[in-house]
């Protein structure tokens, strides 16, 4: 994905998460929100600018994250990176969670490694947001978390060194966590191939729409994709590919400071009613329609 582009988009930052979870006290890096909160709940897609991890400690949450979309039943860990578009959906089973909100500065002041999350690669990549927990994983999540809680808003003279330090405990659990999982199991080529397909669409459908592009990129020919996309997903590779465009529309739409005509640029249509047929054809109404839906 062109990360200027995603600079450009309108995202949630610390503020405005505290002011949605009804939070007072002001923090500028990290954010804690206790049990018994909700999240976000929109159909509308949207980014932050920090890292997110749940602990989903029973119920159901209902999440798209990027191009997937997922039905995630506790307990259970979600992991969301900032450059992930996502939106939440509310089901019948009232979720029971605590979320952990952090800024890529405040984990890495202490650190020499300016890369150091680019190692943990499950808050971008598709498959590697959820890990569902066996009862001795929650009980160390459970314990983990309590130690957040303990020191988050107690007026604790070293709140930002403990909370930095959590951070990084839950980010080697969770990688321990995952790395437990893929130990032993024998690779699924074509749920391999699928996982790669979706990862390259996220970085290039701003210019590339054609099964052929991907397809070239990973070696194979646009009538094998499609074949492997549609069994493993039940989507063709052009549907996934006008699915990724639709969401960074609305992601853009819901940025007011942006017109639809530059809208319609930054996700390199060759002009703006292009842009709106082919909106209209997916969403059922014009981009200022539905940017209008969207303070109605």
């Amino acid at each position: 994905m062109n990360m200027n582009m995603v600079e450009q988009i309108s995202t949630l930052s610390i503020s405005k998460l505290q002011k949605a979870f009804d939070q007072a006290a002001p923090r500028k890096q990290y954010l804690f929100v206790d049990t018994g909160c909700e999240p976000l709940y929109t159909d509308e897609p949207f980014r932050t600018e920090t890292y997110s991890v749940v602990w989903l400690r029973q119920g159901i949450m209902h999440l798209q994250a990027d191009l997937t979309s997922m039905v995630i039943t506790g307990p259970a860990i979600i992991t969301i990176g900032p450059n992930v578009t996502r939106s939440f959906r509310r089901s019948e089973e009232r979720p029971d969670m605590q979320l952990f909100f952090f800024t890529a500065d405040f984990l890495l002041e202490t650190l020499a490694n300016i890369f150091y999350l680019d190692r943990y690669r499950f808050f971008e990549d598709n498959d590697g947001h959820v890990v569902q927990l066996h009862e001795h994983e929650a009980f160390r999540m459970a314990s983990i978390f309590n130690l957040v809680c303990g020191v988050f808003g107690r007026m604790h003279p070293n709140e930002p060194q403990l909370m930095r330090s959590y951070g990084y405990l839950l980010i080697h659990e969770i990688d321990a966590m995952h790395r437990a999982r893929s130990a032993g199991q024998q690779p699924d080529e074509g749920n391999m191939l699928f996982t790669r397909f979706r990862n390259l669409l996220t970085k290039e459908f701003w210019q590339h729409r054609t099964v052929g592009f991907y397809a070239s990129n990973l070696n194979v020919t646009p009538k094998y994709l499609s074949e492997l996309v549609k069994k493993e997903s039940g989507k063709t590779a052009g549907e996934w590919i006008d699915k990724a465009v639709m969401l960074e529309a609305k992601v853009l739409l819901q940025n007011k400071s942006l017109s639809i005509a530059q809208v319609s640029e930054r996700l390199c249509f060759s002009d703006q009613s292009v842009f709106g047929k082919f909106f209209k054809t997916h969403q059922g109404m014009s981009p200022a329609e539905y940017r209008k839906s969207l303070s109605g």
